[in-house]
């Protein structure tokens, strides 16, 4: 709110449009989430490329010089897959509005209804790998004991079929009860994920269904501050469509 109108901040909200539409933060643009999809990827959902998605955010007025602040309405849940989407370009400057839209309303705090004409940049693309699991490296690490894979879909989905050695971690396990906002305490967090054997020691590999409630809890490790992170972008819908790779029941 201290920052709302400062000329190198840019608002990303990534809730459906009509509620864009019919209300959102002063100097917002509209996020639609699958226009960051690649629709030439194997399966629904993956990342665009460089060059695509530096072309979505250029529009939307991300610069080098710009902070980022992104927000939703369901928990960080859209928001942190655009956070990651930034990370693997390398983008670091962008944080999560926690509580979102819905705790920024329920305080009374100004909303516009006119979307915001951000004024075209230029987003450069730099590729950073360390953000990025994909199947191959997922497959050469399944044995490695310095990895640790996190499956962060629900408790049927998990026990229906999962990547080998995978521990479950249901990504909702980080928010608060009866709360807006997008994480629980930093010390109680960490204490939970230490007694599923998620330590920031271990390199983490998240991976969902198609890869957003993964990008969550990627930020929400990022967030308590694990060094090394990696989502798998294509995650369970790739995984099981690769013929020979190994499902666990």
């Amino acid at each position: 709110a201290a920052h709302i109108d400062h000329p190198a901040l840019r608002l990303l909200d990534v809730r459906d449009g009509g509620h864009f539409a019919a209300g959102h933060l002063p100097h917002a643009v509209h996020v639609d989430l699958p226009a960051l999809a690649d629709p030439a990827a194997s399966v629904p959902g993956m990342l665009l490329p460089p060059a695509a998605f530096a072309a979505q955010m250029s529009r939307r007025g991300v610069t080098p010089d710009t902070t980022v602040v992104v927000y939703d309405d369901n928990w960080g849940l859209p928001a942190a897959r655009v956070l990651w989407a930034l990370a693997r370009y390398g983008f670091t400057r962008a944080a999560l509005l926690t509580g979102g839209w819905d705790a920024w309303q329920a305080e009374g705090r100004p909303i516009a209804l006119t979307p915001a004409l951000a004024a075209p940049g230029a987003f450069i693309a730099r590729a950073d790998d360390t953000t990025l699991a994909d199947w191959t490296w997922l497959a050469a690490h399944l044995d490695d004991p310095d990895v640790v894979i996190v499956d962060t879909r629900g408790v049927k989905e998990y026990a229906d079929g999962h990547v080998p050695g995978a521990i479950h971690w249901d990504w909702l396990n980080a928010v608060p009860v009866n709360s807006w906002e997008s994480v629980r305490p930093a010390a109680e967090l960490a204490a939970d994920l230490a007694s599923a054997g998620i330590t920031p020691d271990k390199e983490i590999v998240t991976y969902c269904r198609s890869g957003v409630r993964a990008a969550h809890t990627y930020w929400v490790l990022r967030h308590l501050g694990f060094p090394r992170v990696r989502n798998y972008d294509g995650s369970w819908l790739e995984w099981q469509a690769v013929p020979g790779l190994p499902v666990e029941r």
